[in-house]
């Protein structure tokens, strides 16, 4: 019997509207709660910005924020990862020298922006890193940081997101939502390392879990859950790996699954 269901949020739980039918989420969550089952936000957002997205609820999930660098149960800080910071002087500068690329860095409470940008990624940034302030250096960060996000060319996103990896293996790994943006995490932390974490605090096992993702970075999570499922509008190499596929994410595909289980079981 599945005992946790964890879903990544945006292209999966998220319209593309960057929402979701909050009444009939919280039917389908007094359902869960009733049996038993917990909910669990895995996404690549700071779970500041997770907990408003679920502010009727936010203090009864559980939240791999991150990417994996950070897994919150209920309101407990289970481990918050930090990126190896002469790496990220080094990756920065890197990255900084390549045209059209702009770089935010998160930390536990608080994201930044390096340089200037467009207005309109401001926008964009702010409803995924709330509050969100501009920087000029590295140097006036003193949070430690646990991720960070680089908006690249979108033609370069796979090359970098390898060369990223082969660079910096063991401190750094790069995952790729698919849509020219690069997250940059402690390496051996991911959505499925947060979620063993769960998994074994809770005595549970990878076949009590749900998982519903549609981009790169789910990959190792849809690996992990014993029912695992991609989007309709997932890449291709997310429904090779997962077991079944969910309506879209503009059809209420994570809700429209999870019904049909509670019904069937």
């Amino acid at each position: 019997m599945i005992k946790a269901i964890a879903t990544d949020m945006d292209g999966t739980f998220l319209n593309s509207q960057s929402d979701y039918d909050h009444s009939r989420f919280l039917k389908v969550f007094q359902e869960l709660q009733a049996r038993g089952i917990q909910f669990i936000a895995a996404s690549g957002n700071p779970v500041y910005q997770l907990q408003r997205t679920f502010a009727e609820v936010k203090d009864d999930l559980v939240y791999v924020a991150e990417n994996g660098v950070e897994l919150i149960d209920h309101q407990k800080d289970v481990f918050v990862g930090q990126l190896d910071p002469q790496a990220v002087q080094s990756l920065v500068a890197e990255i900084q020298a390549i045209p059209h690329t702009k770089t935010i860095l998160s930390g536990r409470h608080q994201a930044y922006w390096l340089g200037e940008i467009p207005a309109d990624f401001q926008a964009i940034v702010e409803r995924h890193y709330p509050g969100c302030q501009p920087i000029q250096s590295l140097a006036e960060v003193n949070d430690p940081i646990a991720k960070l996000m680089f908006e690249v060319p979108k033609e370069r996103t796979e090359e970098l997101r390898r060369q990223i990896n082969w660079d910096y293996a063991g401190k750094l790994a790069a995952v790729s939502s698919g849509y020219g943006n690069l997250d940059i995490i402690v390496a051996g932390m991911d959505k499925a390392a947060g979620l063993r974490r769960y998994l074994a605090d809770h005595r549970l096992t990878p076949a009590e879990l749900m998982a519903f993702g549609d981009g790169q970075n789910d990959l190792t999570m849809l690996e992990l859950a014993g029912e695992s499922y991609a989007m309709a509008n997932g890449i291709e190499a997310v429904k090779a790996v997962a077991k079944h596929q969910a309506l879209s994410n503009d059809e209420n595909g994570v809700l429209v699954a999870i019904e049909n289980y509670l019904a069937l079981n």
